[in-house]
């Protein structure tokens, strides 16, 4: 009997107020057929100070077990932009969502889709082939 293919994770990175993001993010994700995996869930807002080994070793451990990762980059946030070095030093999938601000050249770096638009942003997740490649036209938005 044929095993059945497992769910893909995706790891959602933003910054730790981002609320109304990981919302959207997750039902969009869900939607796939995905499984978001926010670490947000681990909340340790108002209380970091002596848990941060406890924080980004467990962000290590989720980034790695996730196939890709979806990153807001909607506002400057020193954890986003680690964990979204760290996928991409992995070799995993990065979609960086922008909301409309421009992006760093880290993340352009990092990230193997820009996208301005949360819901495009996802769609570059299920667009990947399983060689990781994205039609042109979702790749970075900002293209003319």
């Amino acid at each position: 009997m044929p095993q059945q293919p497992k769910e893909r994770r995706v790891y959602l990175a933003g910054p730790p107020y981002a609320e109304e993001y990981r919302r959207r993010a997750e039902g969009l994700v869900r939607a796939l057929g995905w499984e978001p995996v926010d670490p947000m869930r681990r909340d340790y807002r108002g209380r970091t100070e002596g848990n941060e080994t406890e924080i980004v070793e467990g962000d290590l451990t989720e980034i790695a077990a996730c196939d890709a990762m979806l990153a807001a980059f909607t506002a400057p946030d020193e954890g986003t932009a680690m964990e979204a070095w760290y996928a991409h030093t992995l070799g995993k999938r990065v979609v960086a969502y922008t909301g409309g601000t421009p992006p760093h050249p880290w993340t352009v770096y990092v990230a193997d889709a820009i996208c301005a638009v949360l819901e495009t942003a996802v769609r570059a997740l299920a667009d990947a082939d399983p060689g990781g490649s994205v039609p042109d036209e979702v790749v970075d938005e900002r293209r003319g």
